[in-house]
């Protein structure tokens, strides 16, 4: 994940590999275009996107169920459905969803590093490392609020740190949605494709914690409300908590940071995979009734609704994705017409 000296084009494309693409774009270009007078047409077309710059990312809409039973074959960005303030980044495997956030991690929320400046490359490798994880496994699932993804952004310019190809592209998506303005409001989620260690019920779990995080970080009345909650515990409460967080590599000096996640994992994250009561030290009678008089005094907003509501279905099995290429980062950006989704089309390399 070594970071691209001096390279501020933030422009990224991920496209297919079928076989002989620079015959076929030949052949395209001769059938198609065919020429003198077609070339030059060829040429102001490209002066036109030139100009233009780089398309923008591609933002849909989507329900929970919508977003579960979607295999990402290539980064997916959506709004999701009951608020646009969320959005939500589907990635196409841990490794690509990794890539694109674990520096952001580790800035943010993850014990044993400083959160008051960036590491590089070779600082974040260790940490990772030290921690016993993967670039891969670092985190399930990510949730950013805009104010954090904005004060990363500006210390990774300031502290002049080289982004890899997959955060220039959040930082070109962030810029996109005017999160990188002061005083922006949004959420960041994501999610990883089903395969591997992923299952789609996992996947399904996955959503439905980082759901609860978007709803905290842009619903000011949530927000206030699990911060009384969490003041209302008892002290071995709020341990319980805090050590079972800080076990999962949480920063457990931010305050915020414990009782966000405790309203995740509580009251969102019904997988004894990824919470239970014996992880807290409790019984699932103590368990069920901190859960039952969280959720009898919630706010009445579109997030109340998923606290008791089960999990979308989803199918037993997710389609398998083509192989891709790599994201390719060039130091100057050129206009080609490029192979993806089966075809051809003009964008920028």
């Amino acid at each position: 994940m070594g970071g691209r000296g001096g390279n501020e084009d933030d422009t990224i494309v991920i496209r297919s590999a079928p076989p002989a693409i620079a015959s076929r774009r030949r052949g395209l270009l001769k059938a198609g275009l065919g020429g003198g007078a077609a070339m030059l047409a060829l040429a102001g077309f490209g002066v036109a996107w030139w100009a233009r710059g780089p398309a923008p990312i591609a933002i849909g809409t989507a329900s929970e169920a919508e977003i579960d039973a979607t295999q990402p074959c290539e980064t997916i960005v959506t709004y999701f459905a009951p608020d646009k303030s969320v959005v939500v980044v589907d990635f196409p495997s841990l490794l690509a969803q990794g890539q694109a956030l674990d520096r952001v991690a580790a800035f943010v929320e993850k014990a044993n590093v400083p959160h008051d400046r960036l590491l590089d490359d070779a600082a974040l490798n260790a940490a990772i490392a030290a921690g016993g994880e993967t670039v891969a496994s670092y985190y399930y699932g990510h949730d950013y609020q805009a104010a954090d993804l904005a004060r990363f952004f500006a210390l990774a310019k300031s502290e002049n740190i080289q982004l890899n190809p997959e955060e220039l592209w959040l930082r070109r998506l962030l810029r996109q949605l005017g999160w990188l303005r002061a005083g922006a409001n949004g959420a960041l989620i994501t999610l990883p494709a089903a395969g591997g260690d992923v299952s789609p019920e996992m996947r399904a779990v996955i959503l439905r914690h980082e759901i609860s995080h978007g709803a905290f970080y842009i619903v000011p009345e949530y927000r206030h409300y699990t911060e009384r909650f969490w003041a209302g515990l008892t002290p071995a409460d709020r341990a319980a908590f805090t050590g079972f967080l800080g076990r999962q590599g949480y920063d457990t000096s931010l305050t915020e940071l414990m009782l966000n996640e405790t309203q995740a994992y509580l009251i969102f994250t019904r997988d004894p995979r990824f919470f239970n009561a014996a992880a807290v030290g409790k019984t699932e009678a103590e368990i069920d009734q901190l859960r039952q008089g969280f959720i009898a005094n919630m706010p009445n907003f579109w997030l109340t609704p998923l606290a008791t509501a089960p999990l979308p279905p989803v199918p037993a099995t997710m389609p398998t994705c083509p192989t891709k290429q790599a994201m390719a980062v060039t130091g100057q950006r050129r206009m080609c017409l490029c192979y993806r989704k089966g075809g051809f089309e003009a964008t920028w390399v």
